[in-house]
């Protein structure tokens, strides 16, 4: 692990943005995190719930998200 400076404020926003008692370094992660990565997983969550969606259907619409992702 490495040791980094930071200024008075960024440190106080890093602070205020940790959720309980969370280290800082897993907020670091949280929140640099790409949030496309989380969409196709809400997505995939919502597809589930809903009934008489065909597999093939939700496989075909996430490698469709996941290719254009790719292409970012």
């Amino acid at each position: 692990m490495q040791t980094i400076e930071v200024s008075v404020t960024i440190y106080q926003e890093i602070l205020s943005r940790r959720k309980g008692r969370e280290s800082i370094s897993k907020t670091l992660e949280r929140e640099l995190k790409p949030v496309k990565k989380y969409a196709i997983v809400a997505e995939l969550e919502r597809l589930e719930k809903q009934p008489g969606e065909d597999i093939s259907v939700v496989k075909e619409r996430l490698a469709a998200k996941k290719l254009a992702a790719n292409r970012l």
